[in-house]
């Protein structure tokens, strides 16, 4: 496997840097203390977003799992600079239309988009992201996608799943029955948990069931304790004891590099 680092700015956003590329995600950079209105509640940002000036600068590879303001924002949109390859859902793209993107591109469910970027194959397949274990609020909140990436050069291999805003169902166990997976970046922070709107994303219990059918080689949890509506926090994921499961805290950096 290629050298990885990971970076965590906080909520769903993250910097992953593969060998020579530079892949970021779903850039929410309000301040602390913003309010968003989901029409459903309100959610409070509680933690900065930790990063510099520049972290995003010359990012190869945007991904945007869905529109929701916790995942996107104007703050966001503005570091989306020069004419980087942006894989986005139907609705995000609409958003980020006025960016004026030569290399956007919109992916469903099941789509698989390929890239080539400096001597790099990258295969990019949407993968279903249900967000709610409620179908109600699922439909209601819309389809997102989650990213399934495969990234080859050369003698170099590297396979990723990001799981977007999604619950977790019997479907994706055979989804990924045959799949190489090494590293899974995980929504988790059960948002709306004991709310009447019920789980919205991944919660510890879920994320057990995941990495028992997915088999990744190591876990990378996001999107917990940055908005208040995300209520489980990093001790429900500590708690499964899990070898695999590496923690950054945001603004935080680490490498990892397996053969």
């Amino acid at each position: 496997m290629m050298q990885v680092t990971f970076h965590w700015v906080g909520g769903a956003t993250f910097i992953l840097s593969a060998g020579d590329l530079k892949i970021a995600c779903d850039p929410v950079l309000c301040c602390k203390g913003t309010v968003l209105d989901f029409f459903w509640f309100k959610s409070r940002r509680i933690e900065e977003p930790a990063y510099a000036t520049g972290d995003f600068d010359d990012t190869d590879l945007w991904l945007i799992t869905h529109e929701h303001e916790d995942h996107l924002d104007e703050t966001g949109l503005s570091v989306i600079t020069g004419q980087p390859a942006v894989i986005a859902n139907k609705n995000s793209a609409k958003f980020l239309e006025k960016k004026k993107l030569s290399r956007l591109s919109v992916a469903g469910w099941g789509e698989t988009k390929t890239l080539q970027i400096k001597g790099y194959t990258i295969e990019v397949e949407a993968i279903p992201a249900i967000h709610g274990v409620n179908p109600m609020s699922a439909f209601f909140a819309g389809k997102g996608n989650g990213y399934y990436l495969t990234i080859t050069r050369d003698m170099e291999r590297l396979s990723l799943y990001i799981t977007g805003d999604t619950v977790y169902k019997g479907r994706y166990r055979k989804l990924f029955r045959n799949r190489k997976t090494d590293i899974v970046i995980a929504n988790m922070g059960a948002a709306k948990q004991g709310s009447w709107i019920m789980t919205l994303t991944l919660n510890a219990a879920m994320l057990v069931k995941m990495i028992r059918d997915v088999k990744p080689r190591f876990v990378f949890p996001v999107h917990y304790g940055t908005f208040d509506h995300y209520m489980e926090t990093a001790d429900a994921i500590r708690a499964m004891n899990d070898q695999r499961i590496i923690f950054v805290q945001p603004g935080g950096k680490t490498d990892i590099d397996q053969d």
